[in-house]
């Protein structure tokens, strides 16, 4: 979306209504809808779709899709593109998930929406395979589909996949509508109160989404119409258009720069700088001393490395097991055996003492 206006509906809900709209149980709209003019595939985040994180709302766009979540009682939430479609000829195919759904919640499609909220239709999927159409008008929900005891829903088994895409799919054609979810067309009516309006997105109270992608079609020849009649004004508008695309981002990355440049000014001047010249001997003074801090660094580098190779060098010869010698092994056996049998030798030589030391005893006492 070329610019998105972010609105609070602050709508009283309770206020139920029939509104004056024709309705048909035959599709009125026929026409071929083969020539885009507008598509968001969510590949980047965009200022377009903002990124919310409070504790009402996490809005986030994330590989391709723009995750919803409105964590609030009571009140929806509304992203408007400020991007206009005519009543004349458009279809509008918005590729939507309901991830979760509140008992009270509610995901819907917002077209052909005036300023200020004064007009516009609203078109919602609910829990339980529920769907309603309401209309705006003046700051208050009027109900086009249902009755007062439904608050406007009405149910179709089976109509929606819910934690799954479906498309909703809002067709129009000469100020008459049809309006589908997964091909399937659930009404169709004429008003002639809206020649255009805007699109957007609305989230219930405590609701989940996610949007994978939003295309606007129109048909051919109503694009050739408008290059016919206008060719000349079409092609300047396009140019400068474009010139006032590469203006905007040059004046826009001028700004950046030129903040960029005054804050460090402002930080130079903070450390006593207080000349261009002085600006310039102390940056270049600061790259020497940092390059040799560098060098310092890549030396104490190096130096690690070459210990920590050293040690792992050390460490792996430490861990080889001395080579086999059987002479040794033979030495080191016979040794064992010879100390062995020097235990029991002193052994029996203690035996023999203490014998020799009563024998001895006994021979005195005689």
């Amino acid at each position: 979306m070329q610019k998105t206006i972010v609105i609070l509906l602050m709508l009283f809900s309770g206020v139920v209504a029939q509104a004056q709209i024709q309705m048909s149980n035959n599709a009125l709209v026929n026409a071929e809808f083969n020539t885009p003019i507008f598509r968001e595939d969510f590949d980047t985040a965009s200022t377009d779709w903002p990124t919310l994180s409070n504790f009402n709302n996490l809005f986030m766009v994330q590989n391709g899709t723009y995750y919803m979540n409105r964590k609030v009682k009571g009140e929806p939430y509304a992203i408007l593109s400020s991007k206009k479609i005519n009543a004349s000829a458009f279809q509008l195919n918005v590729r939507i998930n309901p991830i979760e759904i509140a008992i009270d919640g509610y995901v819907g499609v917002l077209f052909m929406l005036q300023e200020s909220s004064v007009g516009g239709y609203i078109f919602e999927i609910g829990p339980l395979s529920k769907y309603r159409l309401r209309q705006v008008k003046n700051g208050l929900y009027v109900n086009i589909t249902g009755d007062s005891k439904s608050n406007g829903w009405v149910t179709s088994e089976g109509l929606v996949n819910y934690n799954q895409n479906n498309i909703i799919t809002i067709a129009c054609q000469d100020r008459s509508y049809d309006l589908m979810i997964n091909s399937k067309r659930l009404l169709s009516f004429n008003d002639i109160e809206y020649k255009e309006g805007s699109f957007g997105i609305l989230i219930g109270p405590e609701t989940k989404l996610s949007i994978d992608n939003i295309v606007v079609t129109q048909t051919e020849k109503s694009n050739q119409a408008v290059i016919n009649n206008n060719s000349i004004i079409t092609e300047t508008s396009a140019a400068v258009n474009v010139e006032i695309a590469k203006l905007k981002a040059t004046i826009e990355k001028l700004q950046n720069d030129n903040d960029e440049l005054a804050l460090v000014v402002e930080t130079m001047k903070a450390k006593g700088y207080t000349s261009p010249d002085d600006f310039e001997s102390k940056y270049v003074s600061s790259v020497a001393a940092n390059n040799s801090l560098k060098l310092k660094y890549d030396s104490l580098v190096n130096e690690y490395l070459f210990v920590y190779g050293k040690y792992d060098s050390l460490k792996s010869v430490q861990s080889i097991p001395p080579p086999a010698d059987l002479e040794i092994d033979s030495l080191m056996l016979e040794l064992d055996d010879l100390k062995q049998k020097n235990q029991e030798l002193e052994k029996e030589n203690a035996v023999l003492s203490r014998k020799v030391r009563k024998l001895s005893a006994g021979s005195s006492n005689k």
